[in-house]
């Protein structure tokens, strides 16, 4: 079976817990999203406010990871019991807004109303929109990686060649 990636929007703090506690979870803990969720499924967490549902407006990608269980369990207690799947999350990602990955996303590009698809609080994303996603909430590496080299070069950006130096990073050629 195929790999899919997913898009799943929580707030900031929530978003942290999940994290925290190496789950992913739905809004309102459904589990009919989560069935179709596999092992080495794609998980990225949007934040559309830092706490709901008044929050201060964030509108940022602040987790990425990998399912790792095979099949979701309730979690919690007898008043409040949330369907949830295990995810490897990203070590140390930090908080990247989508502004400036707009125009370089399937979900947003050419879509002013973006957000409207993000309404029932997860929506299946693209590879490629995964892998842009996770570079913008991994911690900067002193390589870029295989994929931001790829994308620069295809956008037209200038040539980047090996530095030469002793820590051999490559650098924009300019």
């Amino acid at each position: 079976m195929a790999i899919r990636y997913w898009l799943v929007v929580q707030p900031l703090d929530r978003a942290r817990e999940l994290v925290a506690a190496g789950c992913v979870q739905v809004p309102w803990g459904a589990r009919s999203p989560l069935d179709q969720m596999r092992v080495s499924d794609g998980v990225i967490l949007y934040s559309p406010r830092v706490t709901n549902p008044d929050g201060e407006p964030l509108r940022a990608a602040v987790a990425s990871g990998r399912v790792v269980s095979e099949a979701p369990r309730q979690w919690g207690n007898a008043a409040r019991s949330p369907w949830r799947h295990d995810v490897d999350w990203l070590p140390d990602a930090r908080v990247s807004s989508i502004r400036p990955l707009r125009d370089m996303l399937e979900l947003t590009r050419d879509d002013r109303f973006w957000g409207e698809r993000l309404r029932p609080g997860w929506v299946e994303i693209s590879a490629r929109d995964f892998d842009i996603l996770t570079d913008a909430v991994r911690r900067p590496s002193p390589n870029p990686s295989g994929f931001m080299l790829r994308a620069l070069r295809e956008s037209g950006y200038p040539d980047v060649m090996p530095s030469g130096s002793r820590d051999d990073r490559p650098r924009l050629i300019r």
